[in-house]
């Protein structure tokens, strides 16, 4: 092979005669510097490219860290969640302010239940609220409507029983007709034969027969209750409570005020029961006590 170079004027040339074996040569040569180049080159492209993942690695850590949840948005929510708590417990005492104020006869227009209580006094300078002064007066007012609801339930037993204690004292049998045919205490339980005790006082009747009231109370309880079925649960006040269970038809309601010797219900046998009969329960500060002290009177 040759090579001829000519110069731009003509007026010089140079040539060159290549023979096979150094043409192969000078490709083999030309070949290698290129790759070399590109070798040369090549790990600058690597790093750039190891900056980028690490940029792109950083940025998603970033973006996970952001969606962590932040201690204070998660103390923010604990405390948003106490507030609900309070203001549903302030609900709740409101109602029960009201009903009792309705059976006291006591106008409570001058309390404006439904509005802030009016608040004032100096501007005084004062220091800063710290999380712990806050947690420690939320304590606090939680307390304070423990106490508040206590004393207004003691109001409310007091109000049923002021027009006559003797009256919301529990006394004579829920039914006028029927005859006990189970006592209070240890029994042959009809259903399985074994040896069981009998917290009530069955009296049989007939079917549709009226159940009464044995004092007067506020009804706490009526509907479906496992085993007792239909039932009916007042309170009395002064600690006592009375239930009649197994009734076939409930008249009473829950809020009702009732009256000793009033119907409440009619006899049946709802749940756990072999015929028409009420189970009569007396229960003094929570635990039951005999029946038949009362209705034998």
């Amino acid at each position: 092979m040759q090579i001829i170079i000519i110069s731009s004027n003509k007026a010089a040339q140079k040539h060159w005669h290549f023979t096979l074996k150094s043409t192969v040569l000078f490709l083999v040569v030309l070949i290698a510097a290129s790759i070399s180049i590109m070798m040369s080159i090549e790990p600058k492209a690597n790093t750039s490219e190891i900056s980028f993942q690490s940029a792109h690695v950083s940025m998603m850590e970033s973006t996970i860290n952001s969606n962590d949840e932040d201690p204070n948005q998660i103390l923010e929510e604990y405390y948003v969640q106490r507030l609900g708590q309070l203001q549903a417990e302030s609900i709740r005492l409101k109602a029960l302010t009201e009903k009792i104020a309705t059976m006291a006869g006591i106008n409570m227009d001058v309390f404006v239940l439904d509005e802030s209580p009016a608040q004032g006094g100096y501007d005084l300078n004062g220091n800063p609220v710290s999380l712990s002064d806050f947690k420690q007066e939320l304590t606090s007012l939680e307390e304070g409507y423990q106490v508040q609801e206590d004393s207004l339930i003691v109001l409310r037993n007091y109000f049923i029983t002021r027009d006559g204690i003797q009256s919301a004292i529990p006394q004579g049998s829920p039914s006028e007709e029927g005859w006990i045919s189970s006592y209070y205490g240890k029994r042959i339980d009809p259903f399985n034969g074994k040896k069981v005790f009998h917290h009530g006082l069955d009296i049989a009747g007939r079917k549709g027969s009226p159940v009464s009231a044995v004092a007067d109370g506020i009804v706490m309880w009526t509907g479906k209750r496992n085993g007792y079925g239909q039932l009916v649960e007042i309170d009395h006040g002064n600690g006592y409570i009375t239930r009649y269970a197994h009734n076939e038809t409930l008249i009473s309601k829950v809020g009702d005020r009732v009256e000793k010797g009033q119907s409440i219900a009619l006899m049946g046998s709802t749940g756990r029961s072999t015929g028409p009969h009420v189970h009569f329960e007396v229960l003094l500060d929570g635990k039951t006590i005999n029946p038949y002290n009362f209705v034998k009177g």
